[in-house]
């Protein structure tokens, strides 16, 4: 009987609309495309101005994407990997290595040149090095769905945000986030669960696991920070 996996990469499975409908989907629902997104949103939500906005998206470009980016295209030139997913467990190791060092290079630039929830934003950023650390530990001894906790904690962390009273939120700013505006997301999880075992890179335990770590463990990370700093209202 054939794998998983055996059967996605079977070529009458690959001619299949819906194979290339979920490898469309796990290609634009990249995990690196998610921070940028989820930073400007943040910081538009929290009033900040245009210009800074920009500065902390393209911070978060460089140092959240663009970098373990580039990394993981050099291990497919020298061969070390198949796609840009690096499907095998024991490949993933050196692009988590980097992604973390990245992520906290990343996190100190945007302490230093954030004006807007400045404390948030560092706290927030700080979760990225910290989940990708615990990601790698699991890692180790098992391959969880890195697209499913992505995805899962951006629309948890933003969630956080829209039902979070904020003490520093101007009084005439007008709330971008609302659980109105972000509760639609949550229908994507199912669709990029389906996507990740259909495409063969993932079994349905491993994209479960990684819903339920983005979901569950930002919100708890964040909820201990901003009590500890006294950012809610």
């Amino acid at each position: 009987m054939l794998s998983g996996r055996a059967i996605a990469n079977h070529p009458d499975a690959q001619a299949d609309l819906g194979y290339h409908a979920a490898n469309l989907l796990s290609y634009v629902i990249n995990p690196l495309v998610l921070p940028p997104v989820g930073f400007g949103l943040i910081l538009w939500h929290f009033g900040a101005s245009g210009q800074e906005i920009a500065l902390i998206v393209a911070v978060s470009l460089v140092f959240f994407c663009l970098i373990p980016l580039a990394y993981v295209v050099s291990m497919i030139r020298r061969g070390e990997a198949e796609s840009l997913e690096v499907r095998e467990r024991a490949g993933r190791l050196k692009p988590f290595l980097v992604g973390i060092t990245s992520y906290a290079i990343g996190m100190v630039v945007m302490a230093l040149v954030g004006t807007t929830a400045v404390p948030f934003l560092v706290a927030l950023a700080l979760i990225y090095p910290i989940n990708t650390a615990i990601l790698l530990i699991v890692n180790l001894r098992w391959k969880i769905s890195i697209h499913m906790t992505s995805l899962a904690g951006f629309v948890s962390i933003l969630l956080f945000v829209s039902l979070t009273v904020w003490r520093d939120l101007p009084p005439d700013t007008e709330a971008v986030l609302t659980v109105l505006t972000v509760a639609p997301l949550l229908i994507l999880l199912p669709l990029l669960m389906w996507a990740r075992v259909r495409v063969g890179a993932h079994t349905p335990g491993q994209v479960f696991a990684g819903a339920v770590f983005g979901l569950v463990v930002p919100i708890i990370e964040l909820s201990i920070i901003v009590r500890a700093l006294g950012l809610t209202g």
